[in-house]
């Protein structure tokens, strides 16, 4: 079933119900976590573990709910080491993200020990759930998919704040669609092969529209729209700064708007030792890795300028590392995933394109890849606009046929005289799988946690030569290397400046001087895998007086020798 786009386009930020999951049964909730459920448990976990876990609160949702952060790694200077930075729950509906993030804080918990050098070296900060106000809508009776949090918003320009909302027509305890069968002008058909999913009419093609879709309820206001100012003010999934869509159901008018996507975005400004960002959400580039091309910007001009405008591809030069982190990846199938949305006010792409940080993201679930239909006259097209919806509507069908509920009539109820019908995916069948296999997801998540943090970059010193070259004069070499697998910074990194270069620094003592190379040097990205860049210097002093020298960057480690001057 295809997102509206009508003149209903506001509908979407109150209760959209278009893909969504099963829970054995798709109105079973059992074995997800409400907003103060989640809280409790984070707080069991922590006081479990004190010392190597410690949560705080990074914001409070206008609906008075806790978005916490939770910090894994050994409590002394924790935020001076290299860190991961999980991100979880900014799509509301998708409850399996927070749920998943949940049970890798959980299983990293029982590692402490077998991973004990892992976390003296590098620490770990998870945000389980960015959005719980749009979350709980998944435990509201009638359940809906909710995107926005709780701000009150005018959707509709009436100076009436969240006065149409969805209704349950049926009686179902869901919201899901409604279709209105019209005599000519709808906007959608049927499609021909699944007759229960809908796709736009294309006059190219000689559709003759015959249904007009909605969100499942009344005119409430008495408008002539329906449910197009419900409850639901931002969402949280697109309210980051890259390809900010403005003027949008959703969108307020700038981003960042919220306090919940403005603490991320302090935070990730004020961590400089966070190397690489993980977001659990709608976006994948880890089964699909993001590519970078050569694109043209605007007049011509080179994207990434202020002539030429933003980036809409990454800098070609991160392919390679792109690349390898999808091939490691194996926390999920690499099958039968659905088309990422577009890239529009998405954390995962702002972690990248706005932070330079290595950003990688995971769906974390999905249906699976359903059984090909054979028979006659119902095999899809090659190029078919439904794919995504078919899959879901075939494997609901022979997995659990509770994730979609077949169009119904609604006794007693027309819109301008036609008949409606109620259904479609039920809310949350599409992006939450039954609670029962949660455990086995954040266990393989935790796995790739453990296996991304050890890929980040590791700044060490191996031991300085000191080498008399004259009276007084020492020559000094140091090799620097990387080893961890990453870089120490992106290539967009050295355009932006942000973060923090490898920083190299002699320092002399009283009495001494410098006779050749430079007290203070950066780095620029150090290829990782023990790659390594050797500094000289000539330095005058006495023997047996010392120099400190010191490296490193918050994203990748410190390291630090004190050397005397004597010939060895």
């Amino acid at each position: 079933m295809l997102p509206i786009r009508t003149p209903l386009a506001a509908v979407a930020l109150a209760l959209m119900a278009g893909p969504l999951a099963a829970q054995g049964r798709a109105g079973n909730t059992t074995g997800y976590h409400t907003a103060a459920r989640l809280a409790a448990s984070i707080d069991s976990v922590a006081r479990a573990n004190r010392g190597f876990i410690t949560v705080s609160t990074l914001a409070t949702s206008p609906g008075g709910r806790p978005v916490q952060l939770i910090r894994i790694g050994a409590a002394e200077g924790a935020d001076r080491k290299p860190a991961l930075l999980v991100i979880a729950g900014a799509y509301g509906p998708q409850l399996a993200s927070s749920e998943v993030a949940l049970r890798v804080v959980r299983e990293l918990a029982t590692r402490r020990s077998s991973s004990a050098s892992l976390y003296e070296t590098h620490t770990i900060y998870v945000i389980p759930r960015l959005n719980p106000d749009a979350s709980e809508a998944f435990f509201a009776t009638p359940r809906a998919e909710r995107l926005g949090n709780d701000q009150a918003t005018d959707a509709d320009r009436d100076h009436v704040t969240d006065e149409d909302a969805p209704d349950d027509l049926n009686g179902d305890g869901l919201i899901t669609m409604m279709r209105v069968r019209v005599a000519g002008g709808g906007e959608y058909v049927a499609d021909s092969i699944d007759p229960a999913l809908l796709r736009r009419a294309d006059a190219a093609k000689g559709d003759r529209g015959t249904y007009m879709l909605y969100v499942e309820g009344r005119d409430d206001d008495g408008d002539g729209e329906y449910n197009e100012d419900g409850p639901g003010g931002t969402d949280l999934s697109r309210n980051f700064a890259h390809n900010y869509e403005f003027f949008t159901a959703g969108s307020p008018l700038h981003p960042f708007s919220a306090e919940e996507t403005r603490a991320v975005a302090h935070f990730v400004a004020t961590q400089d030792n966070i190397a690489a960002i993980y977001v659990l959400g709608m976006q994948d580039n880890l089964v699909k890795p993001w590519v970078g091309r050569r694109v043209p910007g605007i007049g011509g001009s080179s994207q990434g300028t202020s002539q030429g405008g933003p980036l809409t591809a990454i800098m070609p030069a991160e392919n390679p590392w792109f690349a390898a982190l999808s091939e490691r990846f194996d926390a999920t199938p690499k099958t039968g995933l659905p088309e990422s949305p577009e890239a529009a006010g998405d954390p995962l792409s702002w972690a990248y394109y706005h932070m330079a940080r290595f950003a990688v993201g995971s769906r974390v679930w999905w249906p699976g890849k359903a059984p090909a239909d054979t028979a006659a006259g119902r095999k899809a097209p090659s190029s078919d606009p439904l794919a995504d919806d078919r899959n879901a509507y075939r494997w609901f069908k022979a997995n659990d046929p509770s994730g979609f509920v077949e169009w119904t009539p609604v006794a007693g109820y027309t819109i301008d005289g036609n008949p409606v019908e109620v259904g479609g995916f039920a809310p949350g069948a599409r992006l939450n799988p039954s609670a029962a296999v949660l455990d086995s997801l954040g266990t393989k998540q935790a796995d790739w946690v453990e296996e991304l943090v050890g890929m980040l970059p590791t700044v060490s010193l191996q031991p300085v030569s000191v080498t008399a070259v004259g009276p007084r004069v020492w020559r000094l070499k140091a090799t620097i290397a990387n080893n961890g697998f990453l870089p120490t910074n992106t290539a967009l990194a050295l355009r932006s400046r942000l973060p923090m270069r490898v920083k190299v620094e002699l320092k002399l003592a009283e009495g001494q001087s410098l006779g050749s190379g430079e007290v203070l040097q950066f780095v620029n990205a150090l290829e990782g895998s023990g790659s390594t860049q050797e500094f000289e210097w000539l330095v005058v002093g006495d023997a047996g007086s010392t120099v400190t020298l010191n490296v490193g960057a918050p994203n990748s480690g410190f390291a630090s020798q004190t050397i005397t001057l004597r010939a060895r």
